[in-house]
């Protein structure tokens, strides 16, 4: 199954804390995934950009990439979420694609992170959106879980 025809929850996330408990949540019951990746892998994909907004990223997108992006991809990300079905390569997936990772090491990293978003006031630029603020990054953050998190099954009662 192809992440474009999955099965899929839809989400809108308001705050960075409804994506932690969402994780929680779904991590207790032992919800199935829908796509290809373990909970594991999810959550560990969403920390490591979490990291990278806050640690700085060891890779930069093309220039062209970076100026149709700040203008093109940037504002329907922000307005509409992020599309399932890219795929990410070279250097952005090393940095930002899990190796299998058990589902409580990668909730643990996500919910580190998380906390650390909401404590620590510095963002690094985006390696493809460039320059972004704090909310900015914020909002990236949630639309980017949203994507993700939507291949985490409701758990059945």
């Amino acid at each position: 199954m192809s992440a474009q025809t999955a099965k899929r929850r839809t989400i809108a996330y308001a705050t960075l804390q409804e994506i932690a408990d969402d994780a929680v949540r779904l991590h207790d019951a032992g919800a199935p995934t829908t796509g290809n990746w373990s909970q594991g892998q999810i959550y560990e994909h969403l920390a490591r950009l979490m990291d990278g907004s806050l640690d700085g990223f060891d890779f930069t997108a093309a220039w062209p990439l970076r100026k149709i992006a700040k203008f093109v991809i940037k504002p329907r990300i922000f307005k509409k979420g992020m599309p399932a079905g890219f795929k990410l390569k070279g250097d952005a997936g090393k940095a930002l694609l899990p190796d299998p990772v058990a589902d409580q090491a990668g909730l643990d990293h996500l919910l580190h992170s998380i906390q650390r978003l909401q404590n620590e006031p510095q963002r690094h630029p985006s390696p493809v959106l460039e320059e972004l603020t704090r909310e900015e990054w914020d909002l990236l953050h949630r639309r980017h879980a949203e994507l993700h998190m939507s291949f985490i099954a409701e758990p059945e009662h």
